[in-house]
């Protein structure tokens, strides 16, 4: 059974969190907004815990899970309450694969993963929060090793997400200032690429499904003001892809393949530290 809310309910929860945002009193006395032009950039690094697994009906076929690391940039543009950001994180690692490929035994083996995530915003600060909307990007690479009569085997994945999040400041104090976060996405455009030894490479669109983010933003002051610290779950799934009959040398193959329902979980933290800029803090 999936576990994801519908998106129409979450929909729902962040124009709820629009709301309080514009709504609420200031934690603490701000500065006069600036209509002039500011920005900042930040690098930094982003660990999480990785968990994949593929589904049918309601048997799990399958099962990836390991911990990945991964670069952080940003770079931010304000000016008075409008503001852009654009984000990007690229890594990977080694997790532990279980289960089988569409075809053969069940076996354990490693598969090496490497991810490649994008966003751009376009959003709206308030003393008490900001909302926004993104355009998302999300690579992923998994080359999983075989093992006994198991061949190995590389998909790629990409997705391009239509996203709509907000942030709602809860406290304040003299060295941190703690948020809560959220963001939902929906995806248009869909890809993914199969390498194998039996046939040619194949081209799969993977069924439609609901991103979402929930986070704990805490943004440092005074001392601590050029560092963000992030806790974050995130969580995606795919309903199954339409079946596609592979060639081998451009001839037909006389069986199919698809990717099955999926769901992919991340448990993680990221720490960026501003190192340039004119502009505060968000």
């Amino acid at each position: 059974m999936s576990v994801f809310p519908k998106s129409e309910s979450v929909t729902i929860r962040l124009f709820c969190l629009a709301a309080a945002i514009f709504t609420a009193p200031p934690l603490q006395a701000q500065t006069e907004v600036r209509n002039e032009l500011g920005w900042t950039a930040s690098v930094g690094g982003d660990v999480r815990w990785f968990d994949w697994r593929e589904h049918q009906d309601d048997k799990q076929l399958l099962m990836e899970t390991g911990p990945l690391g991964a670069v952080a940039a940003q770079v931010r543009l304000q000016y008075g309450h409008a503001f852009s950001r654009l984000d990007a994180e690229w890594g990977g690692g080694l997790a532990h694969y279980d289960g089988h490929l569409q075809s053969g035994p069940e076996y354990e083996s490693d598969a090496w993963e490497e991810i490649i995530d994008s966003e751009w915003q376009l959003g709206w600060q308030e003393p008490g929060g900001s909302v926004h909307i993104g355009l998302m990007q999300r690579d992923w690479r998994r080359y999983i090793e075989g093992g006994g009569n198991v061949s190995s085997a590389e998909e790629r994945y990409r997705w391009r997400l239509l996203t709509v999040g907000g942030e709602y400041r809860v406290a304040s104090s003299h060295s941190w200032q703690i948020a809560l976060a959220a963001k939902v996405g929906r995806p248009f455009d869909s890809y993914q690429k199969v390498y194998s030894p039996f046939f040619d490479d194949t081209s799969l669109s993977p069924g439609s499904g609901t991103y979402w983010r929930i986070a704990v933003p805490l943004q440092g002051q005074g001392d601590n003001g050029n560092f963000s610290i992030e806790p974050y779950y995130q969580q995606q799934n795919m309903a199954q892809s339409k079946g596609v009959v592979p060639n081998q040398n451009g001839v037909p193959l006389g069986f199919g393949i698809y990717q099955p329902a999926s769901i992919r979980r991340e448990l993680g933290i990221s720490l960026l530290w501003r190192f340039g800029g004119n502009a505060a803090p968000p």
